[in-house]
């Protein structure tokens, strides 16, 4: 198992690598006020290609919505040579004020994330 390290010391998230016979499994345990979310998906990249494909944050891919309530942005946390892993961030905001998260991590074929788009590659 291989634990990434973010770039910034202020963002509480893990995301580890893991092993899984013929595929990897990448891992993402998001902190928010209520309970923490944990997210999988399994690829078909060794560890060690994802691990040095890791820039040590997340590349945005859209824009970010923000009404004050639902936060929602697609995020690219790593470009490999056919395709790219994306993090759908979604947190929404409770009526006591603590916000939750309801995220995603998905494969995107045939895309990469450059300049804050997914781009065809």
């Amino acid at each position: 198992m291989n634990t990434l390290s973010w770039n910034d010391s202020n963002i509480p998230h893990h995301i580890t690598l893991e092993n899984k016979g013929q595929h990897t499994r990448i891992e993402m345990r998001i902190i928010k006020d209520i309970e923490p979310e944990v997210i999988h998906l399994n690829v078909d990249w060794p560890l060690e290609i994802l691990a040095e494909a890791w820039q040590g944050a997340a590349m945005q891919a859209s824009e970010a919505y923000d009404d004050g309530n639902l936060y929602s942005q697609v995020r690219v946390l790593f470009n490999l040579e056919n395709g790219c892993v994306i993090w759908l961030v979604n947190h929404i905001k409770m009526p006591s004020g603590e916000k939750m998260s309801a995220d995603r991590l998905a494969w995107v074929p045939a895309m990469h994330g450059k300049d804050g788009k997914l781009i065809a590659i």
